[in-house]
């Protein structure tokens, strides 16, 4: 099937681009460069205008195609864990997570940079951790802490008791929901 329009993934995450990969989209990567700071309690409109600002941002200047940003964070009792950034700051996360159920939100936002148009999806879905002791712990945070919660289902699978909803939302780029934003804007 021949695609219909130019996309661009407003993202750098390899995981990203493979997921879209699979879904059979051509695509180039134009990364936003935005602050990427919703605050330490869960909002789900911040979730939805981040992944939105990071389209926008990566869309001005273009002049036709479909831009797609999106941003994923877990939530455990109201509190968000998004990216720590430092392995120290990701073994504290793994911590807090640890033997608990989380939830992990993607927002997903689809521009068209012809005529504005635009469209913003969140997804649920939600994880039961394994108690993790100091080894995995020190495993884990030294390889994540550019991951959301400081894991990655992908990798690191055993630490997981109990999956429910989408894996590839966990993974950060809902599949089906992107399908579905990507016909609406008539990609294939």
């Amino acid at each position: 099937m021949k695609q219909k329009r130019k996309v661009i993934l407003a993202s750098a995450s390899p995981r990203r681009r493979e997921l879209l990969k699979e879904l059979g989209v051509k695509f180039i990567v134009k990364p936003a460069d935005i602050d990427e700071d919703i605050g330490t309690r869960f909002s789900l409109p911040a979730l939805k205008k981040l992944a939105l600002d990071k389209a926008l941002a990566s869309a001005e200047g273009v002049k036709e195609g479909v831009v797609i940003g999106a941003d994923t964070i877990v939530i455990m009792k109201g509190k968000i864990f998004g990216k720590p950034g430092s392995e120290a700051a990701a073994k504290k996360m793994l911590r807090e997570l640890s033997g608990t159920v989380q939830s992990v939100w993607t927002s997903v936002a689809v521009v068209d940079a012809e005529t504005g148009k635009k469209s913003v999806k969140a997804c649920v879905s939600r994880v039961k951790m394994a108690k993790l002791d100091e080894a995995v712990i020190g495993k884990m945070a030294k390889k994540n802490a550019d991951k959301s919660g400081a894991y990655a289902i992908q990798e690191d699978d055993p630490y997981v008791r109990r999956l429910s909803g989408s894996e590839t939302n966990i993974v950060g780029f809902p599949l089906e929901e992107v399908r579905k934003l990507l016909k609406q804007f008539r990609v294939s």
